[in-house]
């Protein structure tokens, strides 16, 4: 019911652009009230991805959803260190914020987008009012020393079997932009608490979802950038949401809710990692409960 909701609200906002650094940065605007930029996955996620979290929270607030630099629209004609790193992108969001005239916004990362978040209000915390860290990486790298292994472990011996096919060295060297698409497919059940609800997401992936060259270029900023090293700068409030099937497991929204001082852990029931696709009304809920409480 609530799919099909979100299916009859328009499919895309209109594009706008504003220059950083020499590259065009596209961002849409969905939705009134509250302002939220939306941040994704990856490294690599087009803003496509995150179309339907965007519309469900569009519903009561005003959603910024932005092609991060070096994917979509904002993808530069040459990766190189003075295209793409951690610095740009983080700058990239606060051109948006000033082009839209805003004095705060509310920022929303998901996953690796989770960790730009915190990134961000670490380092313009006056920009931001509030943060919503849904099922995060964290603060560092170090949840993905098990968050594959967690992946792998709920997959069936067929998903595995089409993880073994498209990991051969000759496929990816073939057409790596399609190999690693493909993986990533046979890898959606274990992502999720009910599997039957990863075809939502794996069923319509496309190769041009993704830019897979991006994270060679932000990964040496990646692993350098460990904001558990440091006292939080961020002292606002912080919604931390994560499904309780999460293969990020338990202890990384616990150590995010340690670090940050006014901090608020919700876990949702039989819900994995896409938790806003598995348990949507619950997410959606917590989310707009959170901002009416900072109102």
């Amino acid at each position: 019911m609530f799919l099909g909701a979100l299916l009859a609200l328009p499919a895309h906002g209109e594009y706008q652009k504003v220059n950083n650094s020499g590259l065009d940065i596209y961002y849409r605007v969905f939705g009134a009230g509250t302002p939220i930029l939306i941040i994704g996955g990856g490294p690599g996620d087009v803003a496509d991805r995150y179309l339907s979290l965007s519309q469900g929270i569009a519903k009561n607030h005003q959603c910024i959803l932005v092609d991060q630099r070096g994917t979509g629209k904002s993808t530069p004609a040459v990766f190189d260190s003075t295209t793409i790193s951690l610095a740009l992108t983080l700058a990239d969001f606060e051109a948006i914020r000033n082009q839209l005239g805003l004095k705060q916004w509310t920022i929303l990362g998901f996953s690796y987008g989770g960790y730009l978040a915190s990134l961000y209000a670490d380092s313009f915390p006056s920009a931001v009012s509030s943060l919503v860290l849904l099922g995060s990486m964290g603060l560092n790298t170090d949840a993905f020393g098990h968050f594959d292994d967690n992946i792998t472990s709920r997959l069936w011996a067929a998903d595995l079997e089409r993880v073994n096919y498209w990991s051969d060295p000759a496929r990816l060297t073939e057409n790596r932009s399609r190999a690693i698409t493909e993986i990533i497919r046979a890898k959606m059940p274990g992502y999720f608490f009910d599997r039957k609800k990863s075809l939502l997401v794996s069923q319509t992936m496309k190769e041009s979802d993704f830019n897979f060259d991006l994270g060679d270029w932000l990964w040496k900023d990646i692993v350098k950038k460990d904001l558990a090293k440091a006292d939080a700068k961020f002292a606002k409030p912080v919604l931390i949401l994560q499904g309780r099937q999460d293969p990020l497991g338990e202890t990384v929204a616990q150590s995010l809710a340690s670090y940050y001082s006014k901090s608020k852990l919700v876990f949702i029931e039989k819900c994995g990692h896409y938790s806003w696709i598995e348990q949507p009304e619950k997410v959606f809920a917590s989310i707009t409960e959170f901002l009416a409480a900072g109102k």
